[in-house]
């Protein structure tokens, strides 16, 4: 089926548009996958998701959700974001989960928050600021430690704008609460790292900062590090592996998706 569009209320700002690459129509009940773009500043849009489309043809409710600072959607909306960054945007991600309990299309007692980049960053944040509302996190590539980010900027394709997204968090105990790896003692759920060693975008060093500190509180966690792989998952092997230890983590921790699923 194709995707649909719809939009819900999170607890405060505005509205959030939402792509939802859903089973059949009639399915309900699915335990939902929130899976945040990454970018930040990015969108979702009508272009197959290969990530997306293999969640839902598993029998999974998937929610895309176009938080505040995502493009496409006005400056009020892109404005929205800027000094969020983990913050009031992760709100809205996480407030998906409720909107698809009121619809009846998903069991939200069986949630797990999916994401690449910043969307990895944002499922990482879950596992500690919203433990109570998913039971898993899936992080391929995802920031973990804000501070690190900062002060290795210059090694990262950062650009002036993503940097707006930051500037509230640079002060501060801001910055050390919304990251993941100076968390890590705070996890409530178990944790899929996947990243690449070559990645240039996000340094692999991010993954292995929160690995170690997961390590060290003695959380459930799988890490897996890819070999000569980009931050897009550009090798068809790479994209492969992502997707069979995704969909392993998620029968583990959520059950069989759906009646005649998979």
């Amino acid at each position: 089926p194709r995707p649909r569009w719809a939009t819900y209320k999170p607890r405060a700002g505005p509205e959030t548009p939402a792509r939802l690459p859903l089973p059949p129509p009639t399915a309900r009940g699915l335990p939902p996958i929130v899976m945040p773009h990454g970018g930040p500043g990015a969108r979702d849009t009508g272009r197959f998701d290969f990530i997306a489309g293999f969640l839902a043809a598993r029998g999974y409710a998937v929610l895309q959700p176009q938080f505040r600072g995502s493009f496409g959607y006005g400056s009020r909306h892109l404005e929205a974001g800027f000094g969020q960054w983990g913050m009031a945007m992760q709100d809205d991600v996480i407030d998906g989960l409720d909107w698809l309990r009121q619809e009846g299309i998903a069991d939200a007692s069986r949630a797990c928050v999916v994401g690449l980049s910043y969307g990895g960053y944002s499922a990482l944040v879950a596992a500690y600021k919203s433990p109570a509302k998913i039971r898993c996190v899936a992080s391929y590539a995802g920031v973990t430690d804000l501070p690190m980010l900062i002060r290795n900027r210059t090694l990262y394709r950062i650009d002036v704008r993503t940097m707006r997204y930051l500037q509230l968090a640079l002060k501060g105990d801001v910055l050390d609460a919304s990251s993941p790896a100076l968390n890590a003692a705070q996890f409530g759920v178990p944790a899929l790292v996947m990243h690449a060693d070559l990645d240039t975008n996000v340094l692999v060093e991010q993954s292995r900062s929160l690995v170690d500190a997961l390590k060290a509180a003695g959380k459930p966690h799988r890490y897996i590090e890819q070999q000569d792989g980009d931050h897009f998952l550009g090798v068809q092997a790479h994209r492969t592996q992502w997707l069979q230890e995704l969909d392993a983590f998620l029968r583990e921790h959520l059950g069989p998706p759906a009646a005649g699923a998979g």
